[in-house]
């Protein structure tokens, strides 16, 4: 084994000697300019996918909405604790509206932020590689397959959070390895604002310190507490008590569980196809070298051993891994967590990247060309899929985007013109103020009453979209059969091809604005 490749943490408890100082100052360091030279190639391709590619899931738009609201509340000075509720916690939300109250575009504001923040993880990758094995080839590598992975640039373009919080994590974890517990916990506490896994971090971060310096101190701990006591405070100013953002999510979790009866049973086909998800993102390589370092009797001993005095690099990367995927399990499992979607498989694709770095650079010879072409295809594979995955999301017509390009050209002809549309992405793709829409949320319940502020706002266009909890999905019959006192009429037909989700934009005939604004010979 060459000097090179033996872990930064093996090289700071070498026997005092001589020879000490001279293993000490071959530590590979990366310069300024190198890191600088990396984030631009990385940053690169995510920026221009923030702006030429579509957002890769529909969360995407249910985020922007949010942010688009939120910089109006900042721009009228009207912003308050209220703001901040919604089904997701709050912090890239509120990030990306105060960047876009500043310079505009809250489309691709939130988009940018996740591409600059892919670009960041990319970096932290690299970085991370070479402290565990001290081999900037092999770090450069790393970097590579991350900077050019598909999936990680489809989502690096998109307006989430789980490329920033990725980020975020990474950067807890770079902290923790410089035993900088400070800063470690304020990035645990923004990553645990972004996403409500990292909660987890208030018990970790303190046990590392623990275990690394035989103490822990006061401020790192209340800064972790400070994101969940600020969320729960949040929850109760909003909706009237610190647990309303759980009652939420188990509502949502109800709902979907009544739509899809087969989430609830844990077949063979079901299990099987969520982990080739997980897997999927992930890599079977990074997972089988993750899961061995725990499994495998020496590494097991070893790393017990290392816990027990002082957590190596390593030690901490895996910590963070599996805590997180035991959390993503216990979700599942007790059904808090209906599916488990590719996207989840980021996280553990940029932690345990280092992980199977750090593990094949200690491989004796034999081994390793044993498993190098293995590892090869693993990824070579997951490349390729990814990529016809990527495309093949890029390319296909959007009926969304059918939907809301249709209303943005009639907004255009008559800018009085009232939409009533219950989706998000067609609302926020058709470019028309997102405020101007009439939707459920500004709608009355009622049957009767809700069909009767149709005709009293002159709706003149109303959107139907086959979603699970839809109030239209119960009001077409009545419509239909010409009892309500409107008639409809498709303008935006429903696509040849089957698809999951049915859109028809339908005109509205038999209330006062559609009376005073008869169809014209130009509309579709």
């Amino acid at each position: 084994m060459t000097l090179q490749f033996l872990p930064s943490q093996l090289k700071r408890r070498v026997v005092t000697s001589p020879s000490a100082a001279r293993i000490e100052c071959h530590k590979v360091t990366p310069g300024g300019a190198e890191l600088l030279l990396l984030l631009v190639c990385a940053a690169a391709p995510r920026i221009i996918g923030a702006i030429w590619l579509p957002n890769a899931f529909g969360d995407a738009y249910a985020y922007t909405e949010q942010i688009y609201y939120m910089q109006r509340a900042i721009l009228a000075g009207t912003f308050s604790w209220s703001n901040l509720f919604g089904f997701w916690l709050p912090l890239y939300q509120v990030t990306c509206a105060g960047i876009s109250a500043l310079f505009g575009h809250p489309f691709y504001t939130p988009k940018l932020v996740s591409a600059v923040a892919g670009a960041g993880v990319c970096l932290l990758v690299f970085i991370l590689t070479l402290e565990l094995t001290q081999n900037r080839r092999l770090s450069l590598i790393c970097f590579a397959i991350v900077a050019l992975n598909p999936y990680h640039i489809l989502y690096s373009s998109s307006a989430m959070t789980d490329v920033p919080h990725a980020f975020t994590i990474l950067m807890c974890v770079y902290c923790c390895i410089q035993q900088r517990w400070f800063l470690a916990s304020v990035f645990g506490l923004f990553a645990g604002l972004m996403r409500i896994e990292s909660w987890t971090l208030i018990a970790l971060i303190p046990i590392l310190q623990l275990l690394r310096d035989r103490k822990f101190g006061i401020f790192p701990i209340l800064t972790l507490l400070a994101g969940p006591l600020l969320w729960l405070y949040v929850s109760w100013i909003a909706g009237g008590s610190p647990w309303r953002y759980f009652e939420i999510r188990n509502d949502y979790i109800v709902q979907t569980m009544s739509a899809n009866p087969s989430l609830g049973v844990f077949t063979p086909g079901r299990l099987g196809a969520d982990l080739v998800r997980l897997v999927y993102t992930c890599n079977l390589a990074i997972m089988a070298a993750c899961c061995g370092c725990l499994l495998l009797n020496r590494n097991r001993r070893n790393l017990i051993k290392t816990l027990d005095f002082s957590p190596s690099p390593a030690a901490i990367i895996l910590l963070l891994f599996f805590a997180h995927l035991v959390f993503l399990f216990l979700a599942y499992f007790t059904g808090n967590q209906p599916e488990i979607w590719p996207r989840y498989g980021l996280i553990f694709f940029v932690l345990g990247l280092p992980i199977l770095a750090s593990y094949f650079s200690r491989l004796p010879a034999t081994r390793f060309r044993f498993s190098f072409p293995a590892v090869v295809m693993s990824f070579g594979l997951q490349f390729c899929i990814q990529l016809v995955d990527v495309t093949r999301i890029t390319l296909k017509n959007d009926p969304n985007q059918l939907a809301a390009e249709f209303l943005g050209d009639q907004r255009l002809a008559d800018s009085a013109l009232k939409i009533y549309c219950e989706d998000g992405a067609i609302r926020v793709l058709s470019g028309i103020p997102l405020e101007e829409f009439i939707d459920q949320y500004n709608s009355p319940a009622d049957t009767e009453a809700f069909l009767k502020s149709l005709k009293d706002q002159g709706v003149r266009f109303l959107v139907y979209k086959n979603l699970p909890d839809s109030r239209l999905d119960k009001l077409m019959k009545k419509i239909r059969a010409g009892r309500s006192g409107i008639t409809l009429e498709e303008v935006v037909p429903r696509p040849r091809k089957k698809s999951k989700e049915t859109i028809v934009v339908y005109r509205v005939h038999g209330n006062e604005v559609a009376a005073k604004h008869p169809r014209s010979s130009n509309q579709r």
